[in-house]
């Protein structure tokens, strides 16, 4: 058996990792959201990646939590991989109908011949002194909206692993600060909790896209 090797990592560097990953394996694949490019993300999730991998493939946006998923849910649609950044969470509110109503819905309003293969990275929980409209945890709104899928890594490893694994219909919620642990240095496949482990307020990923799976 071949000998395996760890890094330790942030929870924002894990995802910066399988962004990277992603953006270099696949061509499909495009970032987009407010503040991502320049700025490096508010809270420095995407640092570098403008650089890396230009400004057609790492997309800074209007204002416009709307218009930020309507792209989003047209890009899928037209064949390509994009995901997609809410600053928080909080204001996936301002785009419920291009989520719930179009990313969710098409596949099955189409009869299943589109597939909806979006990400929505998702900052998400208090602790940050951000106040009621930038510190909510919203995820129980998804997991009862059908075409939503809804996933909660609880480490850096599974951060990294699931959004690989995901193979992007993908709306993320990550916490805004974590500690550094272990993760994985490749793709891999995210590991289930474990005696000694510890649930975290706001760690999560909640995939969104209607229809079977899409990506590689």
């Amino acid at each position: 058996m071949p000998a395996t090797s760890t890094s330790t990592m942030t929870y924002a560097e894990a995802i910066r990792a399988a962004l990277a990953e992603e953006l270099e394996a696949d061509s499909r694949v495009v970032l987009l959201g407010e503040d991502i490019g320049v700025y490096g993300g508010a809270f420095g999730v995407t640092q570098g990646l403008l650089d890396q991998f230009g400004a057609e493939r790492v997309r800074d946006t209007p204002i416009s939590e709307e218009g930020i998923v309507g792209a989003a849910v047209g890009l899928a649609l037209c064949g390509m991989l994009p995901v997609a950044e809410m600053q928080f969470s909080d204001f996936t509110a301002n785009a419920m109908d291009q989520l719930v109503n179009q990313a969710a819905k098409l596949h099955f309003m189409l009869g299943g011949a589109v597939q909806v293969p979006l990400v929505l990275r998702l900052p998400a929980g208090s602790g940050t002194g951000a106040a009621a409209q930038h510190s909510q945890s919203q995820e129980a709104w998804y997991v009862h909206t059908p075409g939503l899928k809804v996933v909660m890594p609880s480490s850096p490893a599974d951060a990294k692993g699931l959004l690989h694994s995901a193979a992007v219909p993908l709306l993320w919620s990550g916490t805004r600060a974590r500690p550094a642990r272990p993760a994985r240095p490749g793709g891999g496949a995210a590991r289930g909790p474990r005696p000694g482990d510890r649930c975290h307020r706001g760690d999560g990923a909640a995939l969104a896209g209607s229809g079977g799976g899409a990506g590689r």
